[in-house]
Parts: structure tokens; C-alpha cells; sequence
């Protein structure tokens, strides 16, 4: 039979075309498979650990970006340096992030959170669930997952909750407002002194000190000494013998930070350096005379 070979050409074309097709629509199925998979895997073993876990404890690799594992980094690492105050630091530090409450049924897993996931955009997951099921609609939740495509796959890029607010523009608004208070000697003395003024608090002051930090005796001796120094602590307990005047603490907004700086108040030198104002000197000769400690 002689084969007609004008016919057969388009044919094959078509048969190309439409086997490329395939492959396209099968690629494009498992990448939004894959979408689907990773938030619903993180539920179900996010649900079923007996602890919530904030969402820097998150192995690295495995769930963020590159970008988003940054930003979450820099907030534990400007929480563990910078914040010295009592304050809670930690982006999701005292609710779940991925359930959005400080509190869940103590009988919620996997199954009975009604939880779905759907595509509701071009790489965007809408995972949806209930942390109270015996509560009703009011203790519904929905969470949309902006994804991005790495090198070993799909990884959350931002999370967009329902009240219009953002992971990323929540970690970073924490962080600036961790870097603003650090570079606030008025916030930083405010604290510094009002542990001076608990003897049970004294150890917290130690906190802002910068080591080793030079120490003046009211007799004008003065040494470097470092955290572990029992004189530190004999100082600090001086300091607070004294009931420092907090009437004469600089006020938020006064004092502008530069790298170098060192401002006196009271018996204590503060100096603005790595990002922060620190005590890099206390001197107890500064102390008002009949408050003294007395030389023993």
C-alpha cells in the first residue's frame, strides 16, 4: 500500500501537538496537586502535635521561602539581642499562627477541624478549618497561602489572613518596632531603672549591660568587670539602695541615637552600639552623698 506522505505529515503534527498537550496539563495537574499536598500535610501534623509551635520552630528547608525563613530568622535573632524588656517578643509568640487563637479545643485534630484546602488563585491555597467544632461557625478559620516554586519545591511565600493582615508585614513591622525601642534610651533607661528598683528584679538589669562594663566604686576604684563578677552585683544593689530618682529619666523621642554616643543618667553611662543603647559604665561616685553605700 503506498503511503500517502502529505497526509501523514499533519497528522504527526497533530498527534505532537496534542501529546504535548498532555504533558503540559498532566505538569500543570501535579503542581497544583503539589500546592494542595503541602498545606494539607502541614495541618495534619500541625494538628496533631499535643504542643503549638511558633512559627520560628519550623525546620529550616522544609515549609518557608528563602525570603520568608529570612524574615522569620531576623525576628528571633532581634528578639534574643534587642528585646531586653519583659515584653513578649516572637512573631505568633503568644497565639498560633497557623490556627489564628491563643486557644483551641483540647480535643481538635485533624479530623474533626473540618479542614479543606482549595486553589482560590494562581499559586495561592486557601486552607480552611474550625478550632472550636463544638462551638459553631464563630470558630471558623481561614488562612490563603501565597506559594512560590524553589528548588525542592513548593514553599509558602506569605500567609494572608481574613482580617486583611500579612505574615510578612506583621514580622516586619515587630522587627522595626524592635529596633525603634532599642534605639529609645528613654525606653531602654525606663526599664533599666525599674528593676533597679525591684531587689528581686535586679538581675534582669543585667540585661542591658554591655560587657565588660567599667565599675567605679564610690572611692574611685574602678575595674572592668564581666557577668559573672559577684562586685557587679554588689554595685547594682548600691544602685538600688538608692532609690534612683525617675523623675530625671530622659522621655521618649529625646535623645537621638548614633553609633558612639554615651549619655550619663544618674550613676549609669549609656552608650548607643550595636543597634542598641547600653550600660557601659556605672559609677557610684555620681550617687547623692548621704545615699551612698557606706564602706565596710
Amino acid at each position: 500500500m503506498k503511503i500517502n506522505k502529505k497526509r501523514l505529515l499533519p497528522f504527526g503534527a497533530v498527534l505532537l501537538v496534542l501529546a504535548i498537550a498532555g504533558l503540559l496539563a498532566d505538569k500543570a495537574w501535579s503542581e497544583k496537586q503539589q500546592q494542595l499536598d503541602l498545606i494539607t500535610d502541614f495541618y495534619r501534623d500541625h494538628l496533631a502535635r499535643p504542643d503549638s509551635r511558633l512559627a520560628s520552630q519550623l525546620p529550616p528547608g522544609t515549609f518557608y521561602s528563602k525570603q520568608l525563613e529570612t524574615l522569620v530568622d531576623a525576628n528571633s535573632q532581634l528578639c534574643y539581642s534587642l528585646s531586653r524588656g519583659d515584653d513578649v517578643c516572637g512573631y505568633g509568640a503568644d497565639v498560633d499562627v497557623f490556627l489564628q487563637t491563643q486557644e483551641a479545643s483540647p480535643t481538635l485534630d485533624f479530623d474533626r477541624s473540618s479542614f479543606k484546602v482549595s486553589r482560590v488563585g494562581e499559586n495561592i491555597v486557601e486552607a480552611s478549618f474550625n478550632v472550636y467544632p463544638d462551638m459553631g461557625t464563630a470558630y471558623d478559620r481561614q488562612i490563603r497561602y501565597v506559594l512560590v516554586e524553589e528548588d525542592d519545591g513548593w514553599r509558602v511565600d506569605d500567609m494572608l489572613f481574613s482580617d486583611g493582615r500579612s505574615m510578612r508585614q506583621e514580622i516586619q513591622q515587630e522587627n522595626d518596632a524592635i529596633l525603634s525601642r532599642a534605639r529609645d534610651l528613654g525606653d531602654t533607661a525606663g526599664w533599666v531603672f525599674n528593676y533597679l528598683g525591684n531587689e528581686e528584679m535586679l538581675d534582669r538589669a543585667v540585661r542591658f549591660i554591655a560587657f565588660p562594663v567599667k565599675v567605679c566604686d564610690q572611692y574611685g576604684a574602678c575595674a572592668a568587670m564581666k557577668r559573672d563578677d559577684p562586685r557587679l552585683l554588689q554595685a547594682l544593689d548600691a544602685l538600688a539602695d538608692s532609690k534612683p530618682d525617675t523623675s530625671i529619666l530622659p522621655k521618649p523621642g529625646d535623645v537621638q541615637a548614633s553609633d558612639g554616643k554615651v549619655v550619663s543618667v544618674s550613676a549609669l553611662d549609656f552608650t548607643f552600639q550595636n543597634r542598641a543603647w547600653w550600660v557601659s559604665r556605672i559609677d557610684l561616685r555620681r550617687l547623692p552623698p548621704l545615699l551612698a553605700p557606706r564602706h565596710e
